[in-house]
């Protein structure tokens, strides 16, 4: 019998066998975006910038809330949902609006004051056109109202330099009340003079003035009061403003109504929905009325194209 050493045996021409590197996809915590996360992922596609000033319980956290429920039921103006990088964070204002959270009374989480703004995406489609993201402020009302007081606060606010449309929430509630009309009265007009004279509103921006809570001024004995004074207020800051900002325009909603038999959920969300999607108008150009509100040569030089 032939006997094989060890040494008699062939090495092995087979090759090895490497292992690939392993693919890994980076996924979107799904929490709202800071300011470096908004801006990359602006570029992508069209987009459009909101940036939402509102006074404690002015409803902004509602108006979030009514507009991611309702894009989950279907269109709304013949608008589609179409993604969101920001899901868990959307969930979170939803959930104590909704009725599985069993609160006699929604309750909402406030942003907390002096925090940097961040920012919630949404992908939409507009019926037979592109794409459109939605990028939405999110910052404390507390550090706005400061700014009136504070003029310098305003440099803070580059949500507000950089977008496309800055919404001011008007509590329809407090201007019906006794108590609170005086003071909504007239923080409201200061608000837009103090930021528009710290030059937190870019020239050529659009203004959207909400009011919120209507199903509480319907339900209230002053609706009548209510509708003159809030149209007052808008036309009082229209026509300061005339020469610096592209429109004023004004919107009533019932974001989240506790009687949907008068209003129903979502009530005017989607005539604000389709205005925050509008084209803005080209850029103006710059005139001495931009001066008399502030406009500083350093926000000249900020970069057009299109990112916060």
């Amino acid at each position: 019998m032939t006997r094989i050493s060890v040494e008699d045996l062939e090495e092995s021409t087979e090759s090895k066998v490497v292992a690939e590197p392993a693919r890994v996809m980076t996924l979107a915590l799904g929490e709202p975006l800071s300011r470096a996360e908004a801006s990359t992922l602006q570029k992508r596609r069209i987009s459009r910038a909101i940036g939402i000033v509102a006074p404690n319980d002015a409803g902004k956290t509602s108006l979030l809330a009514s507009l991611y429920d309702l894009l989950q039921e279907g269109p709304v103006a013949g608008v589609g949902f179409a993604g969101s990088s920001t899901l868990i964070g959307f969930e979170k204002v939803c959930h104590d609006a909704r009725a599985a959270s069993r609160r006699d009374v929604p309750h909402m989480e406030r942003t907390s004051v002096g925090a940097e703004a961040t920012f919630f995406h949404l992908d939409l489609r507009p019926a037979g056109q592109e794409i459109v993201s939605l990028f939405i402020s999110d910052r404390s009302g507390e550090d706005y109202l400061t700014a009136t007081d504070e003029l310098a606060r305003a440099d803070e606010f580059f949500e507000l330099r950089r977008a496309d449309i800055v919404t001011l929430l008007v509590n329809g509630e407090h201007l019906a009340s006794s108590q609170h009309r005086h003071e909504v009265k007239a923080i409201t007009p200061q608000i837009v003079d103090a930021l528009a004279e710290a030059g937190a509103l870019r020239q050529g921006s659009r203004l959207a003035v909400v009011l919120t809570k209507q199903d509480a001024v319907l339900a209230s004995p002053h609706a009548d009061r209510v509708d003159r004074e809030f149209n007052g207020l808008v036309d009082g800051i229209a026509q300061r403003h005339r020469d610096y900002l592209d429109a004023v325009a004004r919107f009533v909603v019932a974001a989240s109504p506790a009687d949907t038999e008068q209003v129903k959920r979502g009530y005017g969300v989607d005539e604000l929905l389709l205005f925050w999607l509008r084209s803005a108008s080209p850029p103006p150009s710059i005139s001495r009325a931009s001066a008399s509100h502030g406009q500083r040569m350093i926000d000249l030089f900020e970069r057009r194209d299109g990112t916060l």
